[in-house]
């Protein structure tokens, strides 16, 4: 299973956002951003639809060739996966939250139910299965972060629409967003459709990328193009790549072998998809919303391993979507956590805690750095309300039988 992201304790070696800028933002709020609590007080739900896996992390200096015998700087397991690392940061910053998925009946599938249930995630809809065993991910990571991993998945533990409904009634049917990923392709458009009928807000997480036709595993995910033409892509509304994944959804488009800067633009235009953020590494990432796109760069001065700096910012960005931020200080807040999660080692236990999720969300704690003084006149004036915050609800318009999310009018051109 691929992931990204990892992070650093001490304020002293990250630097959170450069260059940041927040143009016609304020204006943007004055219309008014809603927030998607559960409408009875308490705070948002949130589903986590994907794989659940034990990570073996390797740290070695280069990868083994075929007939190396290489020995390891450092190896470790611990439990892992994209929608254990999400829904673990979802509970962090104080949601409730469902995994769903499902495990094997082994000592693997134990060890991680019991970490997902220690940080408050509700494992009631996990299925464990006992004919297929729990995942291993294997990830190499070099000491400068980079990473190259080797997973595999059974389509046995893929989650089913049932298991997306069964989770949203252990939250009260009250669902604020639902997290897909793409460790199960085949099963990506029912799983989204039934997001969509269960939550407010349907995120897709496109990971792991979708091999090329004649790739090692491309059997395994089936033909690319037929995949992606049977996602109900009207029934997303924020979509979140990384560069090799947004230009894996853009098969046969020509902005396929476009810019970075442009992907974004080209994901929207071709899926019609509302916000799409495509992260890029050290180099930030690309949002676009409302017609328009802007780069943002976020950079660390320490990176120890990226192995869960996605799922990080994955999480963060749809919760304080939720919460009612707009989409550019929701990427804010997401670079923030990404940015201390990769300057730590390991998977899941690099992830922020949930006191320092209260810090790096907490608006009044962070300012912009290119505005007047180091603040930002755009938004200084507008209350935003951290996820881990909130309480009560507004009924969101529907459209077509779903609702519609103010943070769609924002319109982000902001430079980065």
């Amino acid at each position: 299973m691929r992931t990204t992201g990892a992070g650093h304790d001490g304020a002293e070696d990250v630097s959170e956002c450069e260059l940041c800028a927040d143009n016609g933002v304020g204006a943007a709020r004055e219309r008014g951003a809603q927030d998607d609590s559960d409408g009875a007080g308490g705070p948002a739900g949130f589903l986590v639809a994907g794989g659940f896996v034990l990570d073996c992390l390797i740290s070695t200096s280069e990868l083994p060739v075929w007939g190396d015998d290489l020995r390891a700087d450092a190896m470790r397991t611990v439990p892992g996966g994209k929608a254990l690392n999400q829904a673990i940061t979802f509970a962090r910053l104080g949601g409730r939250v469902a995994a769903v998925g499902s495990v094997g009946r082994d000592p693997v599938g134990e060890a991680i139910r019991s970490v997902l249930i220690a940080d408050g995630v509700d494992v009631s809809a996990m299925a464990v299965h006992q004919g297929a065993p729990t995942p291993v991910c294997v990830v190499h990571s070099r000491p400068d972060g980079e990473k190259a991993v080797v997973w595999r998945v059974p389509d046995e533990l893929a989650p089913t629409a049932s298991t997306i409904h069964e989770a949203a009634r252990g939250l009260g049917g009250r669902v604020g967003a639902t997290v897909v990923t793409f460790e199960f392709p085949a099963a990506t458009a029912e799983l989204v459709a039934a997001a969509a009928a269960v939550g407010r807000w349907v995120v897709v997480h496109p990971a792991p990328a979708l091999p090329p036709a004649g790739a090692a595993g491309a059997a395994v995910a089936g033909d690319r193009t037929a995949l992606l033409g049977r996602v109900p892509w009207d029934l997303v509304d924020v979509l979140v790549p990384n560069e090799a994944e947004a230009r894996a959804l853009l098969v046969g488009h020509p902005g396929a072998a476009g810019p970075a800067r442009l992907l974004a633009d080209a994901l929207a235009d071709h899926l019609g998809v509302p916000i799409v953020c495509v992260t890029l590494g050290a180099r930030g990432c690309v949002l676009r919303s409302n017609g328009q796109s802007s780069p943002h760069r976020a950079s660390a001065r320490i990176v120890v391993d990226t192995t869960a700096a996605s799922d990080a910012f994955t999480a963060v960005f749809t919760a304080q979507l939720v919460a009612g931020w707009s989409p550019l200080d929701a990427v804010h807040a997401a670079q923030r956590a990404a940015v201390r999660t990769v300057g730590r080692p390991g998977g899941y236990e690099a992830l922020p805690t949930h006191a320092e999720l209260l810090h790096l969300t907490d608006p009044a704690g962070h300012t912009d750095p290119t505005g007047p003084g180091g603040a930002n006149p755009s938004s200084s004036a507008v209350a935003r309300i951290p996820v881990a915050r909130l309480a009560g609800s507004e009924t969101a318009p529907v459209r077509a039988g779903r609702p519609v999310r103010s943070a769609r009018s924002v319109a982000s051109r902001a430079p980065v």
